[in-house]
């Protein structure tokens, strides 16, 4: 009987205990959740004073927004200006620096710009925000003798940072081309292209795309599947025919149309040797 209650103290102090731990260790979390809460409050109010101080916090998709383009107006929603998410153009026109733009006598947006080259990348957004995902326009079309104009433009505002070269399935759309350039830049990797290899071109062979590709660099290796889905890789070490398998800490692989949404998928371990057969 003695040993039955020296065990059931035993367990009623280990118990105790063990809810002693608990105890503090709950404190302990919900003093940091009260910490973390409170931090982010005050980001929240930085960051609403920053919008306050510097654009517009009540601004909206529905504004209509009139820019001054070289002495030329263009107007637009504020969601058309807004279309290419993560471009110079998006944020230029996101409310966020409205108070800090330059403006003209009347008020409006003024861009040193010459209007053919933004009234044509407007004219663009609008049709890419009311065309379907099945027929995307490819790029603005505008006059032979201010193609350079539109470059230029589209540079400036990020919608183009480089050339990809002609191809029968290269992504070709302004957001493709900027998402994929906005993960090479995460790389620290992103330039010019140059088109090494294409299938229907060289032949589809192991031997033919080693034969263009070995000892090139850095490349993208971008397929079309017979569903219609564009997706590829990157690697950061040169191709190689030794049939062995080979780190590349920048390496990774993405789907960048024909699901909802493009994404990235990056190796799980930088160090990983194993990270291409080569």
């Amino acid at each position: 009987m003695d040993d039955l209650q020296n065990a059931r103290k035993r367990f009623k102090a280990a118990l105790d205990e063990h809810e002693k731990v608990l105890k503090d260790r709950l404190q302990k979390i919900e003093s940091k959740e009260n910490s973390i809460e409170a931090r982010l409050e005050a980001l929240y109010r930085k960051k609403i004073e920053i919008a306050e101080a510097n654009g517009d916090i009540n601004a909206s998709d529905d504004d209509l927004i009139e820019v001054n383009a070289g002495g030329k107006i263009v107007s637009a929603k504020r969601s058309t200006f807004t279309l290419m998410k993560g471009t110079r153009l998006e944020a230029l026109f996101s409310g966020r620096w409205d108070k800090k733009l330059q403006r003209d006598h009347k008020g409006r947006i003024f861009l040193d710009v010459h209007p053919a080259g933004f009234r044509a990348i407007v004219d663009h957004l609008n049709e890419v925000a009311i065309s379907s995902e099945e027929s995307v326009p490819k790029s603005p079309r505008i006059d032979e003798r201010h193609k350079n104009i539109l470059r230029h433009q589209m540079e400036l505002f990020g919608l183009q940072t480089t050339n990809l070269p002609d191809s029968e399935i290269i992504i070709d759309t302004i957001e493709e081309k900027v998402c994929l350039h906005n993960w090479l830049k995460e790389e620290d990797s992103d330039g010019d292209f140059t088109l090494l290899y294409r299938g229907s071109r060289d032949g589809i062979s192991s031997e033919s795309f080693h034969s263009k590709c070995d000892g090139k660099g850095c490349t993208s290796t971008i397929i079309e599947t017979t569903e219609g889905f564009v997706l590829g890789g990157y690697s950061n070490t040169p191709w190689s025919s030794t049939f062995m398998k080979v780190s590349a800490p920048s390496a990774f692989l993405f789907v960048i149309s024909g699901f909802p949404t493009p994404w990235k998928m990056k190796l799980k371990n930088k160090e990983d040797t194993d990270a291409l057969y080569m």
